[in-house]
């Protein structure tokens, strides 16, 4: 295995428990090492810091797997699976994340479950190269009937790596369902956005049992219209869910369906339009929008989107009425999503923190790697001014 040296600042990055060596870092290295190859990582003085995989072209130029000389095999991976599901022993049963890459000392790999089907995610050139030894891990940890690989994510794009979509156990049939909560939910395994659900907001949505009942909802970016289909369970008057996806309000009308609900109206359209058109007003919206920063140096421009959908969405909040509002990008700050926040509210209305949410816990925030916290979200009571 090739060596690689890197900085001081590289050497207290890995011992502060962070797994990432940017390129700047590394000192020394080997000039023709592939993408995704296995390297022992040393610091100036020679010492042992772990084993990881590096890609020369990326701006993190080392994940790193280990600490400890072990071999990088099919019982390492099984091992670390295992491990992330002890994590989530007695939390959830049937469907949810196993494994939420760096947050489990696996960074690269994203499994989901979905009852006895698997969705894996090789977002890295280190975890394409493993990927035999990964499918086979999983499927003996976790013994699925059905195996997906959803590797079409953009971030494959940005490591060099092709995306595809490829089925390597059983088969996938039409109208599979899975229960989150008190709820069952349509999921297209080998379409879906992402790997078919957001298990991330299991939780959240859970909380709109105690602000729905009676309340005219108005779900933004909606998908599988989940956080409008729990506010109806739990007593909504009606529930409007809007998104620029027809193929996601058909599937929130199915998953509507199938939960003998009723109440729901289904807008396919830009919600910014939606907001700026609209003269209804609303006792509880839900704003659930994609990550309007993608990288650091989208920060202000996706700031000005942030601000901007909330000025629009404070105009249709009635009075006493609440808002869930996220943000699901790493580089938006806590605090600063709050003062995006306050900025959209000037001179409008008063808004009362209810209550900060974060992402549910089979996708597990590691302090020692602040970007594993990336979902961020507020509850606040809206008074008119």
């Amino acid at each position: 295995m090739e060596r690689v040296i890197v900085d001081k600042a590289g050497e207290e990055t890995i011992a502060s428990g962070h797994l990432w060596v940017f390129s700047n870092e590394v000192r020394e290295r080997s000039a023709d090492l592939p993408a995704g190859e296995l390297v022992e990582v040393h610091g100036e003085k020679g010492g042992f810091l772990g084993i990881g995989y590096i890609n020369p072209k990326s701006l993190i130029m080392i994940r790193l797997l280990t600490r400890q000389r072990i071999a990088i095999d099919q019982g390492f991976f099984e091992r670390r699976i295992g491990n992330a599901l002890k994590l989530r022993e007695g939390h959830f049963e049937g469907s949810f994340r196993v494994v939420n890459a760096e947050s489990d000392f696996l960074p690269g790999l994203v499994i989901d479950k979905y009852e006895d089907a698997l969705a894996i995610q090789l977002l890295t050139w280190g975890m394409e190269r493993q990927k035999e030894m990964v499918v086979a891990a999983a499927e003996r940890v976790l013994s699925p009937r059905i195996m997906v690989l959803r590797n079409e994510s953009p971030s494959r794009q940005e490591e060099g790596l092709s995306q595809y979509t490829e089925l390597v156990k059983g088969s996938v049939e039409q109208g599979m369902t899975i229960q989150v909560g008190p709820l069952r939910f349509l999921v297209d395994l080998m379409t879906g956005q992402k790997t078919g659900f957001y298990f991330d907001q299991r939780e959240s949505r859970l909380l709109t049992k105690e602000f729905a009942p009676g309340a005219t909802v108005l779900d933004c970016f909606s998908y599988t219209c989940a956080f409008g289909l729990y506010a109806l369970h739990f007593g909504a008057r009606s529930a409007t869910f809007v998104d620029s996806s027809a193929k996601a309000l058909e599937l929130g009308q199915e998953n509507m369906r199938i939960n003998r609900l009723s109440g729901g109206e289904f807008v396919r359209g830009d919600v910014f339009e939606f907001l700026k058109g609209s003269d209804r007003e609303y006792g509880l919206m839900i704003l659930d929008p994609p990550s309007f920063i993608k990288s650091r140096k989208k920060i202000k421009e996706g700031e000005r989107g942030y601000i901007d959908l909330h000025k629009k969405a404070l105009r249709r909040l009635a009075d006493g009425a609440h808002l869930f509002t996220f943000s699901c990008s790493h580089h938006m700050k806590r605090q600063r999503f709050r003062d995006v926040m306050r900025i959209a509210a000037y001179g409008k209305a008063d808004v009362y923190l209810t209550r900060e949410l974060t992402q549910c816990v089979d996708h597990p925030v590691l302090l020692t790697i602040p970007e594993t916290e990336y979902l961020k979200g507020l509850i606040v009571r809206v008074a008119r001014r």
